[in-house]
């Protein structure tokens, strides 16, 4: 007999149930070090676990940050869902960390300075801890003459050389090839060009006393890691970065930049297949730091769900606190990083994301998604085993969807707010013929489809 109070108290179970599995999910310790699959598409822990890269961008975290505080970011920055932290260990060759320390003596790699590095040792300790990932810039070449590359104050690559380049990098491989929770991004803000010997020469002497740790290439704007270093032995995972086509571009001489969609699926197509993410696009902020260029919430959630239905294997969210100025823990709790983020990851989690095939010929969605080149564009991808049919439309939409395309017989219909983390009411339809599917209105959604129940 149908007991109307019993099934809500085991809907209710069950939905508690869920929530303590997912949440549980995302405060379990990864077993690193990270590898790459054996598609070459997404990261893995030692026991083979998809990991989703979902990072933070803490830049200026050894050096801005006493290590009573940079805990305390790390610790909230989990909270937030954040399982990874990108972070130089020096940005700048005079930036001097709390204690009044440089990481290097008279601006040369053969001389990194002691106390500074055992800050940065904490620091990565902490994190440890915590079960977070750094992945770590050494020294930031920059793409503005203010850091440690071509045509700076003090032009450290140059200046040292290879030899001391592949010096510095076997100490970091030594000091720090113990951890596993850390992966290297060499470069930072630009190309190589005249330091491509001293780039290749701190890559390989880190990589060669620590090839567990992958390591990748921060490049100019719109180039990606392979573009500069296809099948460099050291090379263990892609990075591309972008902004958006309009955007002012201080790199590329007037050039635009491709949407994020568009880097990451000429990335996903290339031969050289490796795990690739979205290091670097616009960032969240309030228009006080940095005036017109900064990002909406919606930007940056726009930014991670083009990246993930394109191929990627992970992203990185920006902000306006990455250097940590004084109003720093007001700045990380921006909706977009505090909150938006995290849905982000529970939603593709919650899914085999990692069998997700970009639709980018439109089999699925078939009509009405959007225009390529265009901030509109919708991004669909299907799992391998056609099971699951997840879409990012940027603003209200009705995408005309092949449901035939889908294993049946019968498809469950799901929005998913990307704001709230929420689902609206589900529908039910058979996988047949093709269908007009409708958001509901204001803002961007996410069009979740899944065979059966």
């Amino acid at each position: 007999m149908y007991n109307p109070d019993f099934c809500m108290k085991t809907r209710i179970l069950i939905g508690w149930l869920w929530l303590a599995v997912t949440v549980c999910s995302a405060q379990s310790k990864p077993a690193f070090p990270l590898k790459t699959s054996e598609n070459g598409r997404y990261f893995v822990d030692q026991t083979g676990k998809p990991f989703f890269y979902h990072a933070d961008t803490g830049w200026q975290l050894f050096a801005r940050l006493t290590l009573p505080e940079a805990r305390e970011y790390l610790t909230l920055r989990k909270q937030h869902g954040f399982n990874t932290i990108q972070v130089h260990i020096s940005m700048n060759p005079d930036s001097v960390n709390r204690a009044g320390q440089k990481a290097l003596i008279d601006y040369d790699f053969s001389k990194p300075n002691e106390p500074y590095f055992a800050h940065v040792e904490r620091v990565i300790q902490v994190a440890d801890s915590l079960g977070l990932l750094l992945t770590i810039s050494p020294f930031w070449i920059g793409c503005c003459r203010e850091a440690h590359g071509v045509e700076a104050k003090h032009e450290v690559y140059k200046l040292s050389g290879p030899a001391k380049c592949r010096q510095m990098g076997e100490y970091l491989g030594r000091r720090f090839g113990k951890y596993k929770n850390i992966l290297w991004l060499m470069g930072g803000d630009n190309d190589p060009r005249s330091i491509r010997a001293e780039i290749v020469a701190m890559a390989e002497g880190l990589h060669a006393p620590a090839p567990q740790q992958l390591q990748t290439y921060h490049a100019t704007p719109p180039h990606s890691s392979t573009d500069l270093f296809q099948y460099a032995p050291w090379l263990g995972f892609s990075m591309i970065y972008t902004y958006w086509r309009e955007k002012p571009n201080e790199w590329s001489d007037g050039q635009q930049m491709p949407h994020v969609y568009e880097a990451a699926l000429r990335e996903y197509n290339k031969s050289d297949r490796m795990p690739f993410v979205l290091g670097e696009s616009q960032y969240e902020g309030d228009g006080v730091r940095y005036g017109n260029d900064i990002g909406t919430p919606q930007q940056v959630r726009r930014q991670a769900y083009w990246t993930m239905l394109c191929g990627g294997a992970g992203h990185a969210y920006g902000h306006d606190g990455w250097d940590f100025p004084k109003q720093w823990r007001t700045i990380i709790n921006y909706p977009g990083g505090s909150q938006h983020m995290k849905h982000v990851r529970t939603l593709f989690e919650s899914l085999p994301w990692h069998t997700l095939v970009p639709d980018q010929k439109h089999t699925v969605i078939v009509n009405d998604y959007g225009e390529f080149m265009k901030a509109d564009y919708v991004a669909a991808a299907v799992t391998a085993d056609k099971t699951t049919l997840v879409a990012y439309l940027p603003q209200p939409g009705r995408p005309v969807v092949d449901l035939s395309q889908l294993k049946g017989p019968n498809l469950t219909v799901r929005w998913y707010d990307p704001r709230t983390g929420q689902f609206g009411k589900e529908q039910k339809m058979p996988a047949q013929g093709v269908k007009r599917l409708v958001s509901p209105p204001q803002n961007d959604w996410v069009l979740v489809v899944q065979s059966g129940q």
